[in-house]
């Protein structure tokens, strides 16, 4: 054998072992792939096939012996109508020799189903083994690291709702800021375009109707001051939300002392994170002079 024929030879070794070292971590990965497809398919077969006949599934409670006791572990843990999704994250595979590796990967997942709704995070560990191209998992180790009630859909949701209300109330504190200091520039922005404005004298529509009639109820040259109170929010859908709210108020001027209170009902749209009222209903229960009192007759 000459010189560059043990070279060639020697080469092509070191070409087939890093082709089979290759072919390991490839397998490897697609027995975890495999593994999860399979759970969030239900498909307990291609489930199975991720593992070896004397496999072992590692958990914080628990421990399963042997393909079929780990199939009906995580068939139990995962019925029908119970929608799941789990994300292999950063898969490090560390080939030991060819036809086995261990695989170490950070698994997301969400659970859904019968009322119940999770998101949570946590590290697998897989020793595989490869025989004929196929890799399966003889041994599986999960260590959680997070998990928490309520999807992200759903928190989305809860934070979406908690915008509207805080929106909707900064609309009806941008009322009663424009309306004591008399600034209609603020006040038309406290309204939508098509509000409506509801009294005892009757409804108004339309925002520069609206602005029309304050114009002509605030000309009396008098401090005003407006305090709402006991403020709640029903946030009816996506962006639309009724504050409920009693109001207190006061006129003082050189021959006017007025104390009154009622209630306001607001319902308010949210446009891009800032609210505006569509429709305000006023009542008031009392507007009595402060010199005077407002209590009725009192019968012994």
């Amino acid at each position: 054998m000459s010189e560059s024929e043990d070279v060639s030879a020697t080469d092509l070794s070191t070409i087939l072992a890093r082709v089979a070292r290759l072919e390991t971590a490839e397998a490897a990965r697609a027995a975890l792939y495999r593994y999860a497809k399979g759970a969030d398919d239900k498909d307990w077969d291609l489930l199975g096939s991720a593992f070896t006949e004397d496999a072992v599934l590692e958990m914080p409670d628990s421990t399963a012996t042997g393909r079929d006791a780990i199939v009906y572990a995580l068939r139990s843990m995962l019925p029908a109508g119970f929608v799941t999704q789990h994300l292999m994250v950063n898969p490090q595979v560390e080939v030991l020799e060819a036809g086995r590796a261990v695989v170490t990967a950070t698994v997301y997942y969400l659970h859904e189903g019968a009322g119940y709704e999770a998101v949570g995070w946590g590290d697998y560990r897989d020793e595989v083994t490869v025989v004929d191209g196929v890799g399966r998992i003889s041994r599986k180790v999960f260590t959680p690291s997070q998990h928490l009630p309520g999807s992200v859909a759903t928190v989305s949701e809860r934070l979406a709702r908690l915008e509207t209300a805080e929106a909707a109330r900064e609309a009806t504190w941008r009322y009663a800021t424009a309306i004591d200091t008399l600034d209609f520039d603020l006040l038309a922005e406290a309204f939508t375009e098509d509000a409506a404005l509801t009294t005892r004298k009757g409804t108004r529509t339309g925002r520069d109707v609206v602005l029309d009639y304050y114009r002509q109820a605030l000309a009396d040259p008098v401090a005003r001051k407006h305090f709402l109170l006991n403020q709640t929010v029903d946030v009816t859908a996506p962006g639309t939300a009724v504050v409920s709210s009693y109001f207190l108020y006061t006129f003082a001027g050189d021959d006017t002392s007025i104390l009154g209170w009622g209630n306001y009902v607001d319902t308010v749209r949210v446009e891009d994170g800032v609210g505006r009222i569509s429709e305000k209903r006023i009542s008031i229960d009392v507007h009595a002079d402060s010199r005077e009192g407002w209590a009725g007759e009192i019968t012994p």
